[in-house]
């Protein structure tokens, strides 16, 4: 702590030292020249959602918005509140500030709310009194309320309610708006489908997130008559997330576990098409012998042209599902198809690494789940122990049993062991779209060992949450509009070089 706080002086002799004072200060032209304006301070952290917040650097993200004298950034329960006292003269629109904040703050930064203050609390020595701050109104933004008003959107309602935290929720407000999140998510389901007595599928919280149009969907939705095997369908190898669609769909492809279904909060930021999740086959045939990675991904490319005959193709893959996603992408190069997107998720490249190759044990399958899967507190638990972790989640989870677990530890070790094997190629023109985790930057596994792979162009994006929370909320609001942004512009130039090449043609 010492070395710490006391720096070697750049400015001074040897042995000669600066104390870091963890104020945060900017330098201000001034007419007598530069002067340094005290900003806030750097050691002041919290913990929101299981991330390290710095609030002083929040607070100077809001005082950068013209107009704001002074900003104060508190924490109510597991959101952040943002208290801005504008300028002489300033009139501030909260919706712009938040606005501005998202543009310059990773998304589990943002805060959920700004209230405007005259000025301050101060304790009787001057300083800022947290305590005295006003309890921010999180429902401020909400749209009018609306009433239910028939019994399925009484059910939805009162469900969101009751997961939210919430005393009432109208029929306009969007479930995820409020602060619900896809871990909540699935657990809202479970209680939306126990009382209207039908199935509803976890996904369709993300399509439709407000309350009537979710219990329109329910009312309408005709009823699968397999519903009852939802448990034993949502282990298939290809798993519909969404299948109503204009566009052409996105494909998900699972991590070391097998399972695609992290990938449910990915639903609600790609528009208008279909979105799959693709899924291990050993789950459902355990007397299934896989090889190679290589024979794994020409399984999936048979799958996903099951309801897509030809590109253009949007494959997305998450840790080991980023290496099958670009080995599907070399198959499908290879049979003349176009590769639209290929994206990957903190995929590293581990063969020739040295990468240990231990047993993964139950803890680091629970780990694999992430931020989907809240982990239990044993550093070894048995798998009894994560099951019931498992089923206290909710959703797609509840129905999981300890012979489902079995199943996708087994999947798990063998994926891992694909993965240490396989040996890339490299396609001829295909892109890159790279979410880098904040825990392995620089990581010589991660994108430096992607390159060589890569004849075309890479766009690297870094998400500040760790491997494990890829998937998780805040990780998506980060990831999600980049990539519907990048398979839009991707079929876009398609349709152009199409259009050229056919004027081309009659020409």
């Amino acid at each position: 702590m010492t070395a710490g706080r006391f720096v070697a002086d750049p400015f001074g002799g040897p042995g000669e030292r600066m104390y870091r004072t963890g104020d945060v200060v900017r330098w201000r032209r001034s007419v007598g020249g530069p002067v340094l304006e005290y900003v806030g301070r750097s050691d002041f952290q919290v913990k929101i959602r299981g991330f390290r917040v710095e609030l002083g650097e929040i607070e100077s993200a809001l005082l950068g918005y013209p107009g704001i004298d002074r900003a104060v950034v508190n924490t109510s329960g597991d959101r952040l509140a943002g208290y801005v006292v504008p300028a002489a003269g300033s009139l501030l629109d909260t919706a712009a500030v938040l606005a501005h904040a998202r543009a310059r703050l990773a998304p589990h930064m943002v805060p959920a709310t700004v209230t405007v203050l005259d000025a301050v609390p101060v304790t009787a020595n001057g300083k800022l009194d947290r305590a005295a701050l006003p309890e921010p109104d999180f429902t401020a933004a909400r749209a009018a309320y609306r009433a239910p008003r028939n019994v399925t959107e009484g059910v939805v309602a009162a469900a969101f309610a009751e997961g939210l935290g919430l005393d009432r929720v109208g029929l306009d407000d969007n479930y995820f708006t409020l602060g619900g999140t896809s871990l909540t998510a699935t657990s809202v389901i479970a209680r939306i489908a126990e009382s209207s007595a039908r199935a509803v599928p976890v996904q369709w919280i993300f399509t439709h997130p407000t309350p009537e149009a979710l219990a329109h969907m329910i009312a309408t939705a005709p009823e699968d008559p397999g519903a009852e095997d939802a448990a034993d369908r949502s282990l298939d190898v290809l798993l519909p997330l969404r299948t109503s669609g204009t566009g052409s769909p996105v494909f998900c492809i699972h991590p070391a576990i097998g399972l695609a279904w992290c990938f449910t909060g990915l639903v609600q930021y790609l528009g208008d098409r279909p979105v799959y999740g693709l899924q291990s086959p050993a789950l459902t045939d355990p007397d299934l012998r896989v090889d190679s990675l290589k024979d794994l991904a020409a399984g999936y490319v048979q799958r996903i042209r099951s309801v897509q005959p030809h590109g253009p193709y949007h494959l997305v893959g998450y840790s080991v599902g980023g290496q099958i996603a670009h080995e599907m992408a070399v198959q499908l190069a290879g049979d003349g198809d176009e590769v639209a997107t290929l994206a990957m998720l903190d995929t590293h490249l581990t063969g020739g690494y040295g990468h240990p190759t231990e047993k993964p044990t139950v803890a680091a399958l629970l780990a694999e789940f992430g931020a989907v899967v809240p982990g239990v507190e044993d550093a070894a638990p048995t798998t009894d122990r994560a099951v019931e972790a498992l089923r206290r989640t909710g959703g797609l989870f509840a129905a999981v049993t300890a012979d489902d677990l079995e199943a996708v530890h087994r999947v798990f070790t063998h994926t891992v062991d694909l993965a240490l094997a396989h040996r890339p190629s490299t396609p001829i023109g295909l892109d890159l779209l790279y979410f880098g985790a904040a825990d392995s930057v620089d990581a010589p596994t991660g994108i430096a060992a992607w390159r060589p792979h890569i004849s075309g162009e890479i766009h690297e994006h870094a998400i500040p949450v760790s491997h494990q929370q890829m998937t998780s909320p805040e990780a998506l609001a980060g990831i999600g509009p980049l990539l519907a942004q990048h398979v839009t512009l991707a079929e876009r130039r398609l349709a152009l070089s199409g259009n050229s090449a056919r004027t081309e043609g009659t020409t």
